[in-house]
This record gives C-alpha cells, sequence and structure tokens, in this order.
C-alpha cells in the first residue's frame, strides 16, 4: 500500500511562526503500521534539522494510489522538542537544501524527471557563513550528511519494515538509485 506521510514543522522568522511541511510517499511492501512510518521519518528528520526548527504535527493516511475517496486518515500526533542538529551555522530560514532523487522517466522533451525533497534546514552542519546563505557550495560535510539522510529516506527501515520511498502515485525509483544533493542552498519562500 502507498503511504503519505506529512511532518508539520516550524520555526521563527520575522517575528512570527512559520509552519512548513515535508510530505513523503512510500511503498510499504510487508505489513506495518502507519505509527512504525511515522516514527521512522520523524526521527530521521529531526536529526537532520537545526535545533531552531520545532517539529508540531505528523500525519500518516493511504492509499495514495487509488481513489481520494479510499485513501483515509490512518495516523495522527502532536508533536514536540525540536531538530538535533545544533552548533553549525544558522541558515537563511528561507534557503533549502535540495535532495533529489533520479526517477529513470523522462519528460515529453526528453530531459529527465527527479524525486525532490526541498527541506528548510534551519541550520547548517559547519559553520559556513557564505553557504549558509546560498552565496557558496556547500562544505563536503554538509553534502556528505544531507547525502546519507537522502539514502536512508530512499528505503525507510524500521523495527520489523521496510519501505520504499515512491511518488504519489506509487512509481517506484530504479534499483541502486542513490541520492544526489544539489551544492547550494536554493531559496524557496514560505507561503502566506
Amino acid at each position: 500500500m502507498i503511504l503519505g506521510v506529512a511532518v508539520d514543522k516550524s520555526v521563527m522568522w520575522r517575528g512570527q511562526k512559520e509552519t512548513y511541511t515535508n510530505v513523503w510517499h512510500y511503498d510499504t511492501t510487508i505489513d506495518t503500521t502507519s505509527k512504525e512510518i511515522a516514527d521512522a521519518v520523524v526521527d530521521k528528520e529531526r536529526a537532520l534539522m537545526g535545533t531552531n526548527v520545532s517539529f508540531n504535527r505528523v500525519q500518516v493516511w493511504g492509499p495514495t494510489d487509488g481513489t481520494k475517496e479510499a485513501s483515509q486518515m490512518l495516523h495522527q500526533e502532536d508533536l514536540t522538542g525540536t531538530g538535533g542538529t545544533g552548533g553549525g551555522q544558522t541558515c537563511a530560514l528561507e534557503t533549502t537544501a535540495v535532495v533529489s532523487w533520479n526517477t529513470g522517466r523522462f519528460n515529453s522533451r526528453g530531459g529527465r524527471i527527479y524525486l525532490r525533497k526541498y527541506l528548510h534546514l534551519g541550520q547548517l552542519f559547519s559553520n559556513d557563513l557564505e553557504a549558509s546563505k546560498g552565496n557558496t557550495a556547500l562544505p563536503s560535510s554538509d553534502m556528505g550528511r544531507l547525502e546519507s539522510f537522502g539514502n536512508a529516506m530512499k528505503n525507510l527501515q524500521g523495527t520489523g519494515f521496510g519501505a520504499a520511498i515512491c511518488d504519489k502515485q506509487g512509481r517506484k525509483l530504479p534499483l541502486n538509485t542513490p541520492a544526489a544533493v544539489l551544492p547550494h542552498l536554493h531559496t524557496r519562500q514560505f507561503r502566506r
């Protein structure tokens, strides 16, 4: 069954709380509970995000590859606490790291189609001020952590279950597709 997982997070920006969400879709090939998937995704995200990022809520629903009527909310949980990465340079909060995977498909013009995730990190792992603004390339320490995160999220493993990342229609990635990280932070404005 294809499950959707939404993790709501927030940061204080320009004197107000800005909330944003990362949505992930997984093909759960063996029997698993929606809480297990939620816990695994939140644990991985929490380890990546800065201490200035608050975790608010997680929701799991599915199946996402059928009709809207068939899709049901399976798990909702309020979260507390912040990200676990501290000590690095604080990022401009509208900047995102971009982790992507090649889907093995092509658009009508022959260009590759990528599954991309935009991550408002809050803080870098390093102390590179110019990279935190998106002015220079990310240091190798940040690139390595983001690639490891992307590869861990591609094949999510938990106690007694495994789930493969896919798009919301359930199309999986080709085997042995590593995560790629764009070398600079990108601006992605908060929705208002």
